[in-house]
């Protein structure tokens, strides 16, 4: 079973959903994340903000090095698509095969401009709620639920 996680730059939302549902260990999930912008402003490597929080929350070991642009293959291998936006999902549409694949559209915002005073605040609601979301995915797809959907596919997990 492969969960992939999209949003734009693949520094922020994304990176922290995939680095914290690696740390949830379940067996026979494979997880990825991508932007589909990613790179294009500035080559940074994760958010301060996203790597604030996989520091406090010690996730920095689940996280993937770098960012990775969304591409039609990352997308086409993957069985459940998480897409932070609508704009995300528009984007990659033309790649998904919807008989296939499940598809979730989380709407969760990106930092955005803030004041400061308010970033951390808004970097902890999210994060809770990518957290939150990611519980409800896994208790659905968990390894034995994974099992059954690979069996009305016909693949062997």
């Amino acid at each position: 079973m492969r969960i992939h996680f999209v949003c734009t730059g693949n520094i922020y939302r994304s990176r922290l959903a995939e680095a914290y549902c690696n740390s949830r260990g379940v067996s026979g999930i494979h997880v990825s994340s991508s932007g589909i912008r990613a790179g294009q402003e500035e080559d940074v490597p994760i958010s301060p903000y996203a790597a604030d929080v996989l520091t406090r929350y010690g996730l920095n070991r689940y996280a993937a090095a770098r960012w990775q642009r969304t591409s039609a293959d990352l997308v086409r291998a993957s069985d459940v698509l998480v897409f932070m936006e609508s704009e995300h999902h528009r984007f990659c549409e033309r790649w998904i095969e919807a008989t296939r694949q499940r598809i979730e559209v989380w709407e969760i915002e990106d930092v955005g401009p803030i004041d400061a005073v308010e970033i951390t605040n808004k970097v902890e609601r999210t994060f809770g709620i990518i957290r939150q979301r990611i519980d409800t995915l896994l208790t659905v797809f968990g390894p034995s639920n994974a099992r059954a959907l690979w069996r009305q596919r016909g693949t062997a997990l």
